[in-house]
């Protein structure tokens, strides 16, 4: 037996080194349930971060601790960062809120701010270049960013899309987010760019003006409070949920200039067992560049989607550059329930938004324009396999691709619209926005039972 007591004592002092240390930010001087704290709270976090070493644990126990905005860990290798209470963001708004250089390079880049001369404000809570991260609970922690100092009509005209997103991860390899729920976030809840394996399992995203059980105007006024917005490979994402006023589940692009950690594309993407209401289980947008914009090979299945605004939203991006190009590949919708969807709960085309040149106009159909995707953009093998709509209160749908460049594999199998209601609007008993030289008639179909069917489908 001796002779082995040298290996023994090699092997404990690994297993001892491997599990690191354990922070607790209360005993490492936090203060709980005060506002005046955030500033110090929000520095010593930052502190902690900045020493944390590979096996540590930096825990937030079960109090609310008052955070100031502007949270930065950056190289962080095989760490735990464990909140079991919450992390408050102030609810003071822009004017006591840390600001940067909007050209400083610790700025998101999944969004280009238009201002690079001006002041942007930090993120809320920003990590970047991790491997081997983990964020968990021990039950539910909280990031509340107290969105309702951001959110409304006339605070949108002022401050427009300088606010901060409340976590973001930008570009990472084998982080896991588990037992987090996200709390009114001032902008998009949370945002993972250029990740190469990420899991984000029993996660909850909540920014709700009121508690009304629909998207009123007056939760609308919460802009832009995207769900998860992932862009990079193997990713899954299951057993969460989001209600919001923006994209839910949205895949996001990348090309070979910005996806250096995930090989240049965003792919092998799995969303399941989640629920969703807001602008729906969305794919892009996708706007064709020098770098090829991509996205390949992903799935939304088992989603159950109550009192939705849109449902599926497959949307491309405009460009003028000839140059550029993009794609979106393989996408597949399966086991979609939808109840109750305020407007058109499927949409495969241009996105309809406010704030993207030459994109579809809000008050289209009844006013402005509805372009097609740019000709360099190709759509191919979109399928939608037991898709189920009740009680939509628009027409069912939109498919619009450009007819120099048709969409190519469009498959509704088992796509089904209670009732069958052909004075609903804005198509009323064409049901679909279907122009048929968009479609690739060759390789497009309506099948096993779909109904009402798209006209520029042919049924079988």
């Amino acid at each position: 037996m001796k002779k082995h007591q040298p290996a023994l004592l090699v092997v404990l002092l690994v297993v001892g080194v491997s599990r690191g240390s354990l922070i607790n930010f209360e005993e490492a001087g936090a203060v709980a349930n005060a506002d005046a704290a955030g500033a110090n709270n929000t520095a010593l976090f930052n502190t902690l971060l900045s020493k944390l070493a590979p096996g540590d644990t930096l825990v937030v126990p079960n109090k609310t601790f008052h955070v100031a905005g502007g949270i930065h860990g950056d190289g962080l290798h095989r760490v735990t960062i464990q909140i079991d209470g919450t992390l408050e963001f102030l609810s003071s708004g822009r004017k006591d809120w840390p600001t940067q250089p909007c050209n400083a390079q610790a700025m998101n880049p999944l969004q280009p701010v238009r201002n690079a001369n001006g002041t942007c404000v930090q993120e809320s809570f920003l990590l970047s270049n991790v491997v081997g991260l983990t964020l968990t609970s021990s039950g539910q922690g909280t990031l509340n960013g107290n969105g309702q100092a951001w959110w409304g009509y006339i605070k949108y005209l002022i401050r427009g899309e300088n606010r901060p997103r409340l976590l973001s991860i930008v570009n990472g390899t084998d982080v896991l987010v588990e037992r987090w729920r996200f709390l009114q976030s001032p902008y998009w809840t949370f945002t993972a760019w250029d990740v190469l394996g990420l899991e984000i399992s029993h996660c909850d995203i909540d920014n709700r003006v009121n508690q009304d059980d629909s998207h009123d105007v007056s939760n609308l006024a919460a802009f832009n409070t995207d769900g998860f917005d992932v862009a990079g490979r193997n990713i899954h994402i299951h057993d969460c949920s989001v209600w919001n006023q923006d994209d839910c589940f949205t895949i996001q692009p990348l090309d070979a200039h910005t996806g250096i950690r995930s090989g240049g594309c965003t792919e092998n993407v799995l969303v399941e067992n989640v629920l969703a209401s807001g602008l729906g289980l969305t794919v892009g947008a996708v706007h064709p560049s020098r770098g090829h914009n991509c996205i390949r090979n992903v799935t939304f299945r088992h989603a159950r989607m109550h009192h939705t605004f849109k449902g599926i939203y497959v949307k491309s991006g405009s460009s003028d550059d000839p140059a550029a190009s993009a794609e979106i590949t393989n996408i597949l919708y399966h086991d979609i329930f939808m109840e109750a969807p305020s407007q058109v709960p499927i949409w495969i085309g241009p996105a309809q938004e406010a704030d993207s040149k030459n994109a579809c106009s809000l008050l289209w159909p009844m006013f402005g324009k509805c372009p097609p995707p740019p000709r360099t953009l190709t759509m191919t093998n979109i399928t939608l396999q037991n898709v189920h709509v009740e009680s939509p209160k628009q027409s069912p749908g939109i498919i619009l691709g450009n007819s120099e460049n048709p969409m190519v594999g469009i498959v509704f199998d088992n796509v089904t619209v209670t009732p069958v209601d052909a004075t609903k609007k804005p198509w009323g008993k064409l049901f679909y926005h279907c122009p048929i030289d968009g479609i690739d008639q060759a390789s497009s179909r309506a099948v096993h039972g779909t109904s009402p069917g798209p006209s520029c489908l042919e049924q079988q």
